[in-house]
């Protein structure tokens, strides 16, 4: 297959996979009208899905569609029926399409899974007693029943089994505004209930005017209904079968439109246009926007300093210099993806744990608008996973212990995203046992992580279970336990320049905090100097900046008192294997040190004293990659260009310490 065709099916359909994870999820929860609406807006997405991976030659990912969509099709005819099991075997259909996109997008080979195309086949196959409801042709006139689709009268019939009774809308707008119009009134009528169909009639209106003639369901009371119609003149009654339709709508122009119109806008009318563009070309983009912008202000700068019109200069330069940053923010933004399909691709995995545990668990999803750049968002997926599958596993309590605790039987995870500064921060919490301390304190001893001696304290604790191969199961179960886990999952937040929290109440749960930067193309950096050459330190690791008089310490293992307390001491220069001493003027002027936060230790928050030739203060620079040559150098996340025009390494402070563990 053309790679290129390969690329736009791949970011199509993962478009596709997104919505559905948010479709499926709000299946759980909606009812009536909103589940129908959700119901056919699913229905759709499969079967888009399923005809672009067939045009893509993705026979399997095909396969695996078709059945999906046959099962939402027996619910959506009120075949078969959309309980538990059928939901969970759709978010099953959801993830594993999204498992079959990614093969695609290495390369791989992929089969569909068997046992789930048979489970899907045969939730389609199962029947559910119809309930009790009245046909269209008992609800309303005739000349109206006829011109509704099978699909509408299903609606109506469903609706009005559920409690809502039937009404007749009618109304008439302006041409030059109706379109507005009539979004505006159809908005107002769905909030209070469900708009079944809608014909447009040209019968006894004034030239230059369009009326509509709206089927509606709501249970809502009909002075309330009618007042919501008279908002937009327009005139509501209930139907009835024995009554013509809506004043001013004859059975003749009625089948005539109905013959020449659409019943409804077309789905991509209120869709806005857009291009698909790679990531490798936004990237090029926000490169040549930034080095536009190096040039433009030095150029600028370079006229002021001769300029006898200084002020208006300086001006245009606070001008030019604003809106190439708001440039810049708007092209990195393009980078952004929201978090909504990775939040419940968590709370998926979170329930497929509780089933294999045996634990009644409910899962609340919150704050999938949140924004992250796309290879963080793809970075930190599997870690959320994890922490998701752990709150499962060693958070949530069995029943019986729930209840002797004086709990419920249920227990509850919480997977959601905010927004802190600059920062997004993912949570998973629990309301299960907590972290036992002592059970903390005996796993590390026997592991020989700590010695015995006095009790752990809570901080220490909660470190201590970052530490590799670290575990307090008595067993591996189906989803943990294997000691392989929380040490990954802080090694990769820490690569992806963020940090892991956590904290917890003995019985009353856990949280994990994943902070995380917005983007790694701008990232809010301190630049330093050793043995002549300059480095970019993210601002998100450094706790603070000192400057002291003299060498402090000496020996092998020098140390730094920082605010009451002695920190290890390491030269910058030392850590890269670079040669040389900081200069005479360096010295005489006194030392500079960066008071970094290092990878995490058994005794807690562990922090270490950087020794540099030079403080040049904070910058917010573009990282460039490096690369093929990424992997030559451990501790270097990147490069930038500062705004003199040299370039300068971006460390990577977790790893660069990790000596000092």
């Amino acid at each position: 297959m053309d790679e290129r065709l390969l690329r736009e099916f791949l970011a199509e359909a993962e478009d596709l996979i997104e919505e559905l994870y948010g479709d499926v999820a709000e299946l759980r929860v909606s009812r009536g009208a909103a589940r129908r609406e959700l119901l056919a807006r699913t229905f759709r997405h499969v079967h888009t899905l399923k005809g672009t991976a067939a045009a893509a030659g993705l026979d399997a990912a095909g396969r695996v569609a078709h059945e999906f969509e046959s099962l939402l099709d027996a619910v959506r005819r009120g075949g078969a029926p959309l309980d538990e099991e059928a939901l969970d075997e759709c978010e099953e259909a959801v993830g594993t399409l999204a498992e079959s996109l990614d093969a695609a997008a290495r390369g791989s080979e992929w089969a569909a899974p068997e046992r789930l195309v048979e489970r899907l086949r045969r939730l389609a196959a199962r029947e559910q007693a119809a309930p009790a409801a009245p046909t269209a042709e008992e609800l309303l006139p005739p000349e109206v029943a006829r011109t509704l689709s099978a699909p509408e009268r299903r609606r109506l019939s469903e609706a009005v089994a559920e409690g809502a009774r039937a009404y007749l809308v009618g109304v008439e707008f302006d041409l030059s505004d109706f379109d507005e119009q009539y979004k505006r009134l159809s908005e107002s009528l769905r909030e209070a209930g469900e708009v079944v169909s809608t014909q447009p009639f040209v019968g006894e209106v004034g030239p230059g005017r369009v009326g509509f003639r709206i089927v509606y369901a709501s249970a809502e009371e009909f002075a309330k209904l009618t007042e919501r119609a008279a908002a937009f003149g327009a005139r509501l009654e209930e139907a009835k079968a024995d009554e013509g339709a809506v004043e001013g709508a004859s059975e003749a122009s009625a089948r005539r439109e109905a013959a020449s119109v659409p019943t409804a806008a077309s789905p991509s009318s209120n869709m806005p246009a857009g291009v698909r563009v790679t990531l490798e070309e936004l990237d090029e983009l926000i490169s040549a926007t930034h080095a536009l912008f190096a040039d433009t202000l030095g150029a600028l700068e370079h006229a002021l300093a001769g300029a006898e019109a200084r002020a208006g200069l300086e001006e245009k330069a606070r001008g030019v210099r604003r809106r190439f940053f708001e440039l810049e923010e708007r092209l990195i933004g393009l980078r952004m993806v929201t978090l909504r399909a990775s939040l419940l691709r968590a709370a998926r995995a979170g329930r497929a744990a509780a089933r294999a545990a045996g634990k009644r668990v409910e899962f609340e999803v919150a704050g999938g608008d949140a924004r992250l750049d796309r290879s963080l968002a793809e970075r930190v997926a599997d870690p959320l996973l994890h922490l998701v599958r752990n709150a499962v596993d060693h958070g949530v309590e069995t029943e019986e212990e729930r209840l002797a605790a004086g709990k419920s039987v249920e227990g509850r995870v919480r997977v959601e995203a905010d927004s802190e500064g600059g920062l997004v921060v993912l949570r998973v919490s629990d309301d299960g046992r907590g972290v036992d301390v002592e059970a903390v304190g005996r796993a590390a001893a026997a592991a020989g992580l700590v010695t015995r001696g006095p009790r752990l304290t809570d901080a220490h604790a909660l470190r201590l279970i970052f530490r590799p191969g670290f575990s307090t199961a008595a067993r591996a179960s189906l989803v943990s336990g294997r000691g392989v886990g929380l040490d990954v999952v802080e090694r990769a937040v820490e690569e992806a320049g963020g940090e892991v929290r956590v904290r917890s109440l003995r019985g009353r749960g856990t949280t994990f905090e994943l902070r995380l930067p917005t983007s790694l193309a701008l990232l809010p950096a301190h630049v330093v100097k050793a043995s002549g050459r300059r480095y970019c330190l993210g601002s998100s690791h450094v706790l603070d900046t000192v400057r002291a008089e003299g060498d402090e310490g000496a020996g092998a293992r020098r140390t730094l008192l920082w605010r009451g307390r002695e920190l290890p001491l390491v030269e910058l220069r030392e850590l890269l294997g670079l040669g040389g001493q900081e200069g005479e003027a360096n010295r005489a002027a006194g030392r500079a040190y960066v008071v970094a936060r290092a990878r995490q230790g058994a005794e807690g928050d562990a922090r270490a004293a950087i020794a540099v030739d030079e403080l040049e203060g904070q910058s917010e620079v573009l990282v460039r990659g490096l690369g093929r040559h990424a992997k030559r150098w451990r501790a270097v996340g990147g490069a930038t260009e500062l705004r003199d025009g040299t370039v300068a390494l971006v460390l990577d402070l977790p790893r660069l310490l990790e000596s000092l563990d």
